[in-house]
């Protein structure tokens, strides 16, 4: 089914930005901020789902240009 591929390529984008999102979030303020003891909230309910829907409209978008390009340069 060629729209499964189509739907893991966007799904992969988003896990990928939702985990940087989330790393950064959570181990960002243990880093700078030790003393801050709810610090990894942030990446746990902010910057991971943030991310998440960021990396999935970043994949959306870069479906949608690679298949308009497709049927550009199909005869």
């Amino acid at each position: 089914m060629p729209g499964s591929s189509v739907v893991k390529r966007v799904f992969m984008h988003a896990l990928v930005v939702g985990a940087i999102g989330f790393a950064a979030g959570f181990f960002g303020p243990i880093i700078f901020t030790p003393e801050a003891n709810q610090g990894p909230l942030l990446g746990i309910f902010v910057t991971g789902p943030l991310g998440f829907a960021l990396g999935m409209g970043l994949g959306v978008w870069r479906e949608a240009r690679r298949l308009a390009r497709e049927r550009r340069d199909r005869p």
